[in-house]
């Protein structure tokens, strides 16, 4: 049963790190605008070119990065787990696969917060001793919108703020 689980699960991350390829990969990138109103004088001359979005390609590179890490933990753990040699060791793998995947879930819920505050998009990377660095798609970012970031992730990750840092990436 464990191996058909590991199976399956393989192949929905390899079939879910395709469809993230193929579209990112895709060349029909959409212009942006980021000014809210043309200038009066680019309306005359008739330059109304919308700049397009290059910041969001750091952002999908880190997401791919942190998902094929976390395949890779995954598939590890569910090889000890199958194997069955070691009770501890398999106990101990469940422990963290369950860890993982509770972990995963609130850093994907801190970052829908996050993006639903304004954000195009936003990036948790989880550090060693339960500490958490947060990137957001802006071009700047004063203290208060920092401030609001953190209590996002403090509350999701159930964390103190003062091991949350937040940054901004265009």
């Amino acid at each position: 049963m464990a191996k058909r689980q590991t199976i399956w699960l393989s192949t929905m991350m390899v079939l879910s790190l395709m469809l993230i390829g193929f579209y990112t990969v895709n060349n029909n990138v959409e212009p942006v605008n980021t000014d809210p109103a043309p200038k009066a004088d680019q309306k005359e001359k008739g330059e109304d070119k919308p700049t397009v979005a290059e910041g969001s390609d750091f952002f999908i590179k880190q997401h791919l990065d942190a998902q094929e890490k976390f395949s890779a933990r995954v598939e590890e753990l569910n090889k000890l787990i199958a194997s069955g040699k070691d009770a501890t060791a398999v106990e101990k793998a469940k422990k963290d696969l369950e860890t993982m995947n509770n972990l995963d879930e609130k850093m994907e819920s801190a970052i829908d917060l996050i993006t639903a505050e304004g954000y195009p998009d936003a990036f948790i990377e989880a550090k060693d001793n339960n500490k958490f660095h947060v990137t957001v798609q802006a071009q700047e970012l004063d203290k208060n919108k920092a401030v609001k970031i953190m209590g996002i992730v403090a509350n999701e990750m159930s964390v103190s703020s003062s091991k949350i840092s937040v940054a901004a990436h265009n």
